[in-house]
Parts: C-alpha cells; structure tokens; sequence
C-alpha cells in the first residue's frame, strides 16, 4: 500500500474499551447534533436486547444502579459499540474517512461495521443477541457456561449476510487483512491471543502513519509506542481531541449521520 500524503495512511483502531466514559459522550451529545443522531438510532436499534434503555445507562449519574450497569458485560459491549459508531458516523461527517481499520476484541464488530461487512441492522443484532446471551450467563460462571454463549452466538451470526470488506480491515485475531472469512460465523467467536504488536507492525509497513482510536478512551494509542519500530515518529491523533479533528483538513461541519 502506498503512502498517501504527508502523513501517511490513517487507521481507525476501534478498541474493547472499558465502561464508556459518559464526559466523552455528554461533549459530543451537547456538541455534535451528527453524534446525537447516530447515537439515538444505534441505541434504539440495541434497545429491544436490553432491560433498560441504553442510552439511559450510558449516561446515568454517578454511583446510582443504573450507571453500575456498565460495569456488566450485557452493558458495556454495546455502550462501547454504539459509541464507536456514533463517533464514526461523525467524523465521515466531517470528511474525515480511514484508509484501513483495526478491530480489537469487542470492538472488532464495530471495526467490521465501518469496513461494510454488516449492516447496522445485522450489527446491532449481533451485538444486541450477545448482550442477552451474556446477561443470562451464571455470574461468575464455569467455562462450559461461556462455551455455550458462544455456540449460541455463532448460530445467531450463521443467520446474518456479511459482505466482503470495501476498506481493509485487520483484526487482533489475525494479523492481517481479513477477507472471506468474515463469512464464517467460527470467525467471531474464535478466542485467540491479542496479537496487537504484529498488527501495528503489519499497519506501519502498509504505510499507516496515523492513528485515531475509537472508542471511550486512547489505550490502544498508548501502547502504540511499545509496538512500533524503535526511533519511528508517528502522528496520534487522540479519540478525545474532537475540536482538532473538526478542524483538520477536509473537516466541515455536516449536518446527517452517514449509514
């Protein structure tokens, strides 16, 4: 891949995250009327999946039961997935668009979504039938428990239609660009070591220079230095510094949330 201009390909890297960090949200929510709507349509599309109103979760106060939800995996999965989207849907908005995106754990659903393989439709049922599998999971539960969430899983992914890639997805499973496999529901719920360092490597070598992260926080930006080649300078930009993003080149202020 060659390099496109001064600094290089852009990747999105969209992360398991943690619990949403509700400043990130309440900035953009107050902000970004493209984040507000992008945000209410995929958390209305998980909503069904759920006992309360996501979006109620994400933003609850502090220390009341309902914000302790998101400390529950039925929870945190698609609050950090419907963030990851919504803050996507935004910066296409603004003209701001990856060269290739990078899927780690959890967020390799919402980096699938950006590439094209599912539809919001079938993404938002993916993750919406895991956060009820996972909710109905024994807590703390045997092995054989998540075993049989992930057979369950994989059938409710049988079920779905996932295009080829159109942007070049790599994920932490593989290392590399995916392609056809995205087709196979084992894919999805394959457990495999995070292999984060050779997928920087593979990144850095396709000419990516810059790297956005997606997500509540910037923890995969951080441990980019461990990954990168010794004495490589490398341009960051952080998933938090929206006011910069907005005003880099090519940003304009966009009024509709691309699907």
């Amino acid at each position: 891949m060659p390099l496109d201009g001064p600094l290089g390909r852009t990747a999105f890297l969209f992360s398991a995250g943690a619990a949403p960090l509700r400043e990130t949200g309440r900035e953009l929510l107050q902000a970004c009327p493209v984040f507000a709507e992008a945000l209410d349509d995929i958390c209305a599309r998980l909503d069904p999946y759920l006992e309360l109103p996501l979006k109620c979760v994400m933003f609850a106060d502090e220390g009341t039961r309902t914000a302790a939800l998101l400390d529950r995996e039925s929870y945190s999965g698609p609050a950090v997935f419907a963030l990851q989207v919504a803050q996507y849907r935004l910066l296409r908005s603004w003209g701001i668009r990856p060269d290739v995106v990078f899927g780690q754990a959890a967020g390799r659903m919402a980096a699938a979504y950006a590439a094209g393989v599912f539809s919001p439709a079938e993404a938002c049922h993916a993750v919406g039938t895991l956060a009820r599998l996972l909710d109905g999971r024994p807590a703390p539960g045997p092995g054989s428990c998540l075993d049989g969430v992930l057979d369950a899983y994989g059938r409710t992914l049988a079920t779905l239609h996932p295009g080829a890639p159109r942007l070049p997805l790599v994920t932490d499973v593989t290392a590399r660009p995916v392609g056809a496999e995205t087709a196979e529901p084992e894919f999805w719920v394959r457990r495999a070591p995070v292999r984060l360092a050779e997928s920087v490597g593979l990144l850095h070598r396709a000419g990516v220079r810059t790297w956005l992260e997606l997500g509540p926080g910037d923890r995969l930006v951080r441990l980019l230095p461990d990954c990168l080649p010794e004495g490589t300078a490398a341009a960051f930009a952080l998933s938090r510094d929206w006011a910069a993003l907005r005003s880099g080149p090519g940003a304009d202020s966009g009024t509709t949330a691309p699907r």
